[in-house]
């Protein structure tokens, strides 16, 4: 045994003088612990998933039924779950905690709950009960249950939880807590399957095989002689209620696979026990009905009721039974071919009260479609699809008890009993000291004479009945409803032409009176039309293409028509008449003129239908003509048409080139009136800049000559002060006498 490494981590962990020991010494001390404590001693399996669990491994469980003794538990559900709930579950108030899929994926109130530090340190283990339906979700989240017929037969079992197959996230987001699967329907695929689910490795996870095979059950396959839909098989297993009351009937379930059928269930058995209308009785004490759909507080009530014997029959879908423990069940019914694991889960609800249980499984004869011989089935190799299996199960010759424990090992149904896994299963078996297997296919005629005394069986005889069928007589007092079959009845015709036909109804009366005389001889007591009127001789003949259809003549089905034997050699004298007349120079004349009127409708039909064709050709050549001549009308128009669109075309243009010449001569006008423009402003520029240039120079010149004038009267004034100096100067050196 492979053990996976254990992180260190916060959460409750086992002593380390129980994790040291080895594998003997675990288990031992698994078995003494629980003696202990439950006073019971535990089975083999139980141990070994216990011991692997304790490693601190992922353990995979097939297990036929699980059990709970007295321990705190809390269940959690829309009503249950409140922060109330939340604080006492974090606070260690309850040892388990059970939920649904829509609890643990999607209220976030339990998701902030498992992520929480108190709750993860003291989570110990999780457990996953008919963790098939993982798998089973995962074919609808895959969509790979659209291709598998066998799928859409059982309506609910996972239509209504299309997203669970992605359970894997929230599964193994723990601290290395370990995962334990239990299931009693687990096949190598799905395993797989759940496996992949869950990302596990095959070494992550330990597998512990229980024993699957229910020797208790006695399987018995029925082969349905009405449609599945109509449900008519059970009238024959139900006797009226003034013969079997509710309280002496065997608690039964009947599975169908789709909701409307379990109200159809409930009308047919109505109607063999003669209590029509009572399957609108909700509170009926004979048969009620669970689906997924029936409300919650149906569901409760109808459990409750069931399980304290209020009524004997439930009429149920796959979503009873799920999770549940119905030990009163001593007798299941599945209507209709299935997927084997299905409907060993389903009949394996009955006697699991230590009592013998019986298991009918009703089978539609053949499948659309579908594999309804053992030569459709080729070489008989094993077939793995869902649907092979479904359709094996329903003609397979083997031991039905091997194969469904086959389906589950190895995960087909075997078809021969040469088949190497049959034969080693068989051996296993017998090895096992398991009772012989009483099965349809290995006890045929016990099985023929449990199905005949169904009506009569009761919870007092049933034991007797199962034990030695071929002992018990019927209770010939007990008629079961019987449906009457509408046949096809052959149409009866005569090809002869209405006088043919009056003159030979005619001669058979005629020859039937010198019968009768031969007979009876001259008699007034009588007349031979009181045995053979003309209304016979006309019946007889309106027969008369199926009494001469096959030779010798179909002489029963003349008796029959002319309403039986009054004498002996009655009804060989009217056959001989008919025969006489057909070889009569008249029937030669019918037949020639038969012939010639044959021939002559076939001339006319030749010559109609040559007229026909004639008619048909003119009309084809007209119609040719006319389309010809719609198709030249068409040319002359799309050429009109191009013709029309050339010419607007060319408009277009022409009308475009006119324009961009305007434009251009437009523009070149625009350009010289702008150059003129600039021209004159140019000119008037220069004007003024010629105009400015004079003036400059007149306003210099005036400033030269003012300049030059004020000079000058500087230098007239600084003559006159130089003149004046030099007088002065010269009074000066006068007066001093200098020179």
């Amino acid at each position: 045994m492979t053990h996976p490494v254990v992180k260190n981590t916060a959460a409750i962990a086992l002593p380390k003088n129980v994790t040291s020991m080895d594998d003997a010494e675990l288990k031992q001390h698994i078995t003494t612990t629980s003696v202990a404590f439950y006073h019971d001693q535990p089975k083999d399996i139980q141990v070994e998933a216990v011991a692997s669990l304790g490693r601190g491994e992922n353990c995979f469980v097939r297990v036929r039924e699980k059990a709970l003794v007295n321990i705190t538990a809390v269940n959690l559900n829309k009503m249950t779950l409140n922060f109330e709930t939340v604080l006492k579950i974090k606070k260690g108030h309850y040892s388990f905690v059970y939920l649904s899929p829509e609890v643990f994926l999607n209220s976030s109130l339990f998701t902030d709950l498992f992520f929480s530090s108190e709750f993860q340190n003291s989570l110990v283990l999780i457990t996953v009960d008919e963790a098939h339906m993982i798998y089973l979700w995962g074919l609808v989240e895959s969509r790979e249950s659209k291709t598998t017929n066998s799928f859409d037969r059982q309506q609910d079992q996972g239509v209504f939880r299309p997203s669970y197959g992605s359970m894997a996230v929230r599964l193994m987001a723990t601290n290395n807590v370990p995962l334990l699967l239990l299931s009693a329907t687990c096949g190598p695929q799905a395993v797989d399957a759940i496996r992949s689910n869950l990302m596990l490795q095959p070494e992550d996870i330990t597998m512990v095989n229980g024993e699957l095979t229910r020797p208790e059950i006695r399987i018995i396959r029925v082969m349905m002689k009405s449609t599945l839909k109509s449900c008519n098989d059970l009238l024959s297993f139900y006797a009226p209620h003034t013969h079997i009351p509710a309280n002496q009937t065997v608690p039964t379930i009947i599975y169908s696979g789709t909701r409307n059928a379990t109200f159809q269930v409930m009308k047919v058995i109505n109607e063999a026990r003669h209590t029509k209308k009572h399957e609108f009785d909700p509170t009926d004490p004979f048969i009620r009905r669970f689906h997924s759909v029936t409300g919650d507080e149906d569901k409760l009530d109808n459990m409750e009721d069931y399980s304290a014997n209020q009524f004997p029959l439930m009429s149920a879908t796959m979503a009873l039974g799920l999770g549940q423990n119905l030990k009163r069940v001593r007798l299941v019914i599945h209507m209709g071919r299935g997927d084997p694991s299905c409907i060993i889960q389903m009949i394996g609800r009955c006697g699991r009260d230590g009592n013998t249980g019986l298991a009918f499984i009703l089978m539609e004869p053949t499948r659309k479609n579908g594999k309804n011989s053992l030569a459709d089935f080729g070489d008989l190799s094993p077939n793995y699809t869902a649907d092979g299996n479904m359709d094996a199960l329903a003609i397979t010759p083997v031991c039905l008890r091997v194969a469904l424990t086959l389906n589950s090992h190895v995960g087909y149904i075997p078809l021969s009993l040469s088949d190497p896994n049959y034969i080693a299963e068989q051996a296993r078996e017998i090895a096992q000291g398991f009772p012989a297997c009483l099965c349809s296919n290995c006890a045929p005629k016990e099985a023929e004479a449990i199905v005949a005394l169904a009506p009569q069986m009761t919870v007092d005889n049933m034991d007797d009945i199962l034990a030695a069928p071929l002992t018990i007589p019927k209770d010939l007092s007990i008629l079961t409803l019987q449906r009457k079959r509408h046949g096809n009845k052959r149409k009866r015709s005569c090809n002869l032409p209405l006088d043919a036909a009056e003159i030979l109804a005619g001669h058979l009366v005629k020859d039937f009176e010198i019968f009768f005389q031969k007979m009876l001889g001259l008699t007034d007591e009588f007349l031979a039309s009181d045995f053979f009127s003309i209304k016979k001789a006309k019946a007889v003949v309106g027969a008369l293409d199926q009494i001469i259809m096959v030779t010798p003549h179909d002489v029963r089905l003349l008796e029959s028509v002319m309403g039986g034997e009054w004498f002996p050699g009655q009804v060989d004298a009217i056959d001989q008449s008919i025969s006489n007349w057909l070889d009569s120079d008249y029937f030669a004349g019918v037949l020639l003129s038969r012939m010639e009127h044959e021939d002559y409708i076939e001339s006319e039909i030749l010559r109609l239908r040559t007229n026909m064709e004639n008619a048909a050709k003119e009309r084809k050549l007209l119609s040719h003509a006319n389309t010809q001549a719609k198709r030249d009308l068409a040319e002359v128009a799309r050429k009109e048409k191009a013709q029309k669109k050339l010419e607007e075309k060319e408009l277009a243009r022409r009308t475009k080139v006119i324009a961009a010449e305007k434009a251009t001569k437009e523009k070149e006008e625009t350009r010289l009136c702008l150059e003129e423009a600039k021209k004159k402003q140019a000119e008037e520029a220069q004007a003024k800049s010629d105009e400015r240039e004079r003036v400059a120079c007149l306003k210099k010149k005036e400033a030269a000559i003012a300049a030059a004038a004020k000079a000058e009267e500087r230098a007239g004034k600084s003559r006159n002060t130089q003149d004046k100096e030099n007088s002065i100067a010269a009074q000066y050196c006068n007066d001093s006498g200098s020179p």
